[in-house]
Parts: structure tokens; C-alpha cells; sequence
């Protein structure tokens, strides 16, 4: 919705107020700490050293309750760490060398 607006498009949404659409309009055309910001994360999200997390949308310590019933023992860390930054479809293999390096860090 908010990448609409900042491109100019609304046909997506029916604003029920016109004056709040001018006001976000110049805002994100105008506001340079807002143009740094949203720079700097589109170029932190395209580093290949940002995290490669595979655990989805859940938090750390819920995956890490689940995991647990799962192997019928209370997880650790290490385990929790290794089962979200593996790839799905081999467990065996990290999904990026930092995070083989974080792990080998733990152990």
C-alpha cells in the first residue's frame, strides 16, 4: 500500500481522505531521512551478508519450543540456531557460509 503511494499509483485503495494522500505524497518525496532510510535498507536487504534465516515469520524461542516436542528433549540453542539456517531441503547444509561459521563459533 505505502509503495503505491510512493510511486503515484492509488487505484489500489480508495483514500478516504484526499488531503492525507497529498500530505504521505510530499512527505516521501521530500523528506531526505526518509529517502536515506529507505536506501539504506533496499541496499541492506540486497547484501549477501544479511541474514539468511529460514525459520519463517515465527519467533526464535517459539521454533525453539517446537523443536523441542518434536525431538522429545528440551533444544538448545545450537540445535534451535542450526534447524533455522539450514536449507529445507538439506538439513546437512547451512544456507550460507556465515552461518556455518556462527555455528562453528557455538560448538
Amino acid at each position: 500500500m505505502m509503495q503505491d503511494i510512493r510511486q503515484g499509483r492509488d487505484h489500489l485503495m480508495i483514500w478516504p481522505r484526499l488531503d492525507l494522500k497529498k500530505v504521505l505524497d510530499v512527505h516521501f518525496s521530500t523528506d531526505e531521512g526518509f529517502k536515506h532510510r529507505r536506501l539504506t535498507n533496499r541496499a541492506n536487504r540486497a547484501l549477501s551478508r544479511s541474514s539468511k534465516y529460514t525459520g519463517g515469520s515465527m519467533i526464535f524461542m517459539k521454533m525453539k519450543s517446537r523443536l523441542s516436542k518434536s525431538l522429545d528433549h528440551e533444544a538448545t540453542l545450537a540445535e534451535t540456531f542450526k534447524y533455522t539456517h539450514t536449507l529445507k531441503a538439506n538439513k546437512e547444509r547451512f544456507a550460507d557460509e556465515r552461518s556455518t561459521a556462527h555455528y562453528v563459533s557455538f560448538n
